[in-house]
This record gives structure tokens, sequence and C-alpha cells, in this order.
């Protein structure tokens, strides 16, 4: 299955990743060279599984089993203090 992902539709989520992640007192890596391959791994991976896995994870085989990796996952605050970014 092909899951490549148009330039628009990845620049069009980082935005909207943005503005959500902003509400929340979260930004972005302005380092678009990081930030992009981030976001396709995302979208990918919405295709790939129905749901926004993180990239950075390997999925459990189902929902159920990646409630805990789901992005934003719930390592997110832990990574963010300890490096500074989320893994």
């Amino acid at each position: 299955m092909n899951y490549a992902i148009p330039e628009d539709e990845v620049r069009k989520y980082i935005s909207d990743l943005s503005s959500r992640s902003e509400e929340r007192g979260y930004h972005l890596n302005p380092d678009m060279s990081v930030t992009y391959p981030v976001v396709e791994g995302i979208l990918k991976n919405i295709k790939r599984y129905g749901y926004p896995l993180c990239p950075c994870r390997l999925s459990g085989g189902s929902r159920e089993k990646d409630l805990d990796i789901i992005c934003p996952c719930d390592y997110r605050d832990e990574d963010t203090e300890e490096y500074g970014a989320c893994y």
C-alpha cells in the first residue's frame, strides 16, 4: 500500500499542529528538517493505522495497545522535561 503524503498535506498538518500545540503551551521544532519528517510519519500512520500514532514509537498492533503512543503520546511531558523535546 502506498503511504506517500503530498507536501501540501504535510504543511497544512504542521500549521494545524502548531496552532493546537501553542494553545496548550507547546511549540513545534522550528527546524523543518526535524519537524517535517515527524509530521509526515504521523500522517503516514493515520493512513496505515487510522490514528495519529507517534512515528518515533512502534505499534503494538491495535489502537487499544497503542493508546499511550497516539500523538501527543503519554511520554511527551517526560521526554520534554528530560531532553528539551519529545522523542
